[in-house]
């Protein structure tokens, strides 16, 4: 932003074109800061609305071809990599067009042209590599998440098994007990050891 403000501060000479510098860096500013909060075709709004900011101040100011480079940098973000792709290729277009409607000076369209494309490939690239390591991220936790899972039902089954050999030696010394106190009801059952 640099090049625009200083742009702007140098050539600058009549208070609109003061004013439209000054509100299109305002607009920018609040464009650029909620795009931060935003993804997919909400981004793309935004970034196309930079652009459009970029090609309204451009007649004024040669240093708004950084809109189009800042619109350029959120496509990462905003698309997946063959459509964010042709998304830049769209933003170069409008800059050159408008380049060559209004014969800009090839200061005011070059940069914006080179680092749009050089910034913009740069981010779809990054973004695309964030996308994937989040899948990778979500597939972790999704796996360690089974083997949890997994182990919880393994101990549940150990403890249903152990739980059901308990229940049934206690039955079985319980019938036995039964049988042998109908044998022997005068109690000479306490001498028996008490794990038997």
């Amino acid at each position: 932003m640099s090049f625009y403000v200083a742009s702007a501060v140098l050539g600058s000479r009549t208070p609109l074109e003061w004013t439209i510098n000054a509100v299109g860096l305002v607009v920018f500013l609040a464009l650029y800061f909620r795009a931060f909060w935003e993804r997919g075709g909400r981004l793309l709004a935004y970034a196309f609305a930079i652009v459009a900011l970029g090609v309204a101040t451009i007649p004024f100011n040669p240093g708004a071809n950084s809109f189009f480079i800042y619109g350029a940098a959120f496509l990462g973000d905003a698309a997946r990599p063959s459509v964010a792709f042709r998304w830049l290729l769209l933003i170069v277009a409008i800059l050159g067009v408008e380049a060559w409607v209004l014969d800009l000076h090839p200061y005011a369209w070059v940069p914006g042209v080179v680092f749009s494309l050089l910034v913009g490939g740069t981010n779809i690239h990054f973004g695309e590599v964030r996308r994937k390591d989040e899948a990778l991220r979500a597939a972790r936790e999704s796996a360690q998440h089974m083997a949890a899972v997994a182990e919880r039902e393994r101990i549940a089954r150990d403890l249903h098994d152990l739980l059901g050999h308990t229940l049934s030696v206690i039955v079985i010394k319980s019938e036995l007990a039964s049988k042998l106190a109908d044998r022997d009801p005068a109690g000479k059952l306490r001498y028996l050891p008490a794990n038997a």
